[in-house]
């Protein structure tokens, strides 16, 4: 028995869980949820088996969870890994006007890929405190939580988490980063180095590889010396920009960067350092956001539909929602090439940069 405080005494039997259930009965987890929620779906064999393990562990099912599918909020929970950043904006508004026209309302949720604050909201999605989940940020809050999509409709945008199973709204990474890096070789670069995004992130890999494959197809030797870990922001295009500065070889004619707020801080930290963009440099970005037309140099980078995919993916989870057997597990879109004042045609003679850089200055001073 469980103390007032809810703890359980030393010695006390620990609650069997769901993964109990499975492991006894031989079946999913998956399944195990289905024989409680959907118990028609599963064979009489199969279900018999599942009932028999409850009975065994004595599992009790979690009754909010059983009852979702009688109930209805009418609110969608969107998360994603950071609300501040000005990638987000345009396919928040195409997911606000969906899902605002069908009666939704809509909770914004900042996880901040923090695994506490992803736990509080998959405890609220537990709970039965929404209709729906649209997941931006490529992590699934908790153990199991791609399975409650069978009673509480969970949609992925922009970020693909490919053991899920869940339906994605999503760019084709890897075709546009060969685009990009083709535009390079186009204008006669052939020493291009790529800032990546976040090593855990697929669309990470999916845009390296692009990257790596235009160059292989041109006959040129990628050199991981070129290849800069970074994460879509400022800060890791400052850092980037401090690598280039600092390298002893010959540096790259042309920086394919995988975000445009990595191209856009990369680009001043060279310029502050006494280098010109495109003239000592090209710089080239990912995203196509607003400020990247608006910088000095205009950004040459990889337009994301986003709208399209926002509104895609809400379209998408409204009709799951309403109990519509929906076939499509997603879609990829295609990206745009905008060209643009940073990057220009490799001229040969590049001037090589400062040996001793004066002292370059961040955000924060």
């Amino acid at each position: 028995m469980a103390r007032s405080d809810g703890t359980q005494p030393r010695g006390a039997t620990r609650r069997a869980t769901i993964l109990d259930v499975a492991r006894r009965a031989s079946v999913s987890t998956a399944t195990v949820s289905r024989a409680l929620t959907d118990p028609e779906r599963v064979a009489e064999p199969t279900r018999s088996r599942v009932m028999a393990a409850i009975a065994e562990t004595g599992y009790t099912p979690n009754a909010t969870a059983r009852n979702l599918r009688a109930r209805s909020t009418k609110i969608v929970l969107c998360l994603l890994p950071g609300l501040g950043h000005s990638f987000w904006n345009v396919i928040i508004n195409a997911v606000e006007e969906v899902l605002t026209r069908a009666g939704y309302g809509v909770i914004f949720g900042d996880t901040r890929n923090d695994p506490v604050r992803e736990a509080h909201y998959d405890r609220i999605v537990r709970a039965g405190q929404v209709d729906g989940v649209l997941l931006f940020n490529g992590r699934l809050p908790g153990a199991d939580f791609a399975e409650l999509d069978r009673v509480v409709p969970i949609t992925l945008i922009s970020n693909d988490i490919p053991s899920s199973g869940l339906p994605v709204f999503e760019v084709d990474n890897h075709a546009a980063a060969r685009t990009m890096t083709e535009h390079l070789i186009s204008l006669g670069h052939r020493r291009i180095a790529h800032i990546t995004g976040p090593i855990a992130n697929v669309e990470t890999g999916e845009r390296l590889n692009g990257y790596r494959d235009a160059l292989i197809d041109a006959g040129i030797a990628v050199d991981d010396d070129l290849i800069w870990p970074g994460k879509f922001n400022f800060t890791a295009g400052v850092k980037a920009a401090r690598t280039f500065l600092g390298l002893e070889c010959e540096q790259p004619t042309a920086v394919f960067a995988a975000s445009d707020e990595l191209a856009i801080a990369f680009i001043k930290t060279v310029k502050d350092a006494g280098l010109r963009v495109p003239e000592d440099v090209s710089v080239a970005g990912f995203d196509g956001i607003e400020y990247s037309a608006m910088y000095d140099p205009a950004l040459t980078t990889m337009l994301q539909p986003r709208a399209e995919m926002g509104r895609l993916g809400a379209e998408n989870l409204v009709l799951r929602m309403s109990g519509a057997q929906v076939e499509s597990k997603g879609a990829r879109l295609p990206c745009s090439l905008l060209i643009r004042d940073s990057v220009a045609e490799y001229a040969g003679a590049k001037a090589k940069a400062p040996a001793t850089p004066r002292r370059v200055r961040t955000a924060a001073g």
